[in-house]
């Protein structure tokens, strides 16, 4: 089954999302042990699912980082004296918000159905990432027990569950307002006495108290982003490294940021194990020594 790769909501290859997410993730899948059924329904879901929803996650952050740097330039704190002040907003900030939730948790509960394929598992919501239903595991007890506590997988799941059931508790409470995570409050730019504006936060309010504290959403968005993009590769790249075709032969091998091709800048390739290099070393050597 051909996939092709085109752009997608207006932006191609040259996107570290549509490049790692689509065609990083067809190349590796293609030197593994794997079903071809299998491997083109993991592909339909990286291509046609997982990289769309960052990539609308991406962009809401963009227009949120090109409005607060608006607002933050036009803002001109009150004169001595001064009877009015114009605090500068956030146009649409809760939808914003609401969306890039929605995205990130959708993204989530696809990627599990990745992880179902791969491993046999059975996950199908986004908080079984983090928590068990009854009489099951969640995915990272499931990781612990099937792979081991130290083992490279285990650790790159628990190294996101936080900022997992960040974003998935926060869209509950947009789900369920006044339910089990709370209800979700968005703050948009707020002024201090001293004429300080404080930069747009969210936090989970229970009952009239505070769940959570107050974070930046600007740079939870960026952290976010950056979290599940190396999470969703990882999914895939974890599991190839201990099936590829030649797996004595070949390796998962990262790319430097700075040899990255910018028209796709790739993270992982697979390229030929130590072992191969060794050998081909040594047909090098013993092929000069009979020529002298």
């Amino acid at each position: 089954m051909p996939f092709v790769i085109s752009k997608s909501l207006e932006h191609g290859t040259s996107n570290p999302i549509v490049a790692r997410l689509s065609l990083q993730t067809m190349r590796i899948l293609d030197q593994c042990k794997i079903a071809q059924e299998t491997r083109d329904k993991i592909t339909v879901i990286y291509v046609h699912s997982l990289q769309k929803k960052l990539i609308r996650c991406w962009e809401i952050e963009e227009r949120f980082r090109s409005e607060f740097k608006s607002a933050v330039e036009s803002y001109k704190p009150p004169s001595s004296g001064g009877q009015f002040v114009q605090l500068p907003q956030i146009p649409r900030l809760d939808e914003e918000c609401h969306n890039f939730l929605y995205e990130m948790k959708n993204y989530v509960r696809d990627l599990l159905n990745v992880f179902n394929r791969l491993y046999g598992t059975d996950f199908k919501e986004a908080s079984e990432f983090f928590q068990a239903k009854k009489d099951s595991k969640s995915l990272i007890e499931f990781a612990a027990s099937a792979f081991g506590r130290d083992n490279p997988k285990t650790t790159f799941l628990e190294e996101v569950v936080e900022e997992v059931k960040r974003v998935v508790k926060f869209r509950n409470a947009v789900e369920h307002p006044g339910g089990y995570s709370g209800e979700l409050r968005i703050i948009n730019f707020a002024r201090e006495p001293d004429g300080r504006i404080w930069e747009p936060t969210w936090f989970l309010e229970k009952d009239g108290a505070r769940v959570t504290d107050p974070s930046a959403i600007r740079a939870d968005m960026e952290r976010a982003l950056h979290n599940f993009l190396v999470l969703g590769e990882s999914v895939v790249v974890s599991w190839a490294a201990d099936n590829l075709k030649a797996g004595e032969w070949m390796q998962v091998a990262i790319v430097p940021e700075e040899r990255r091709d910018p028209s796709c800048p790739i993270k992982y390739v697979v390229t030929a194990s130590r072992k191969l290099e060794e050998a081909l070393q040594r047909a090098e050597n013993n092929s000069q020594e009979r020529k002298e």
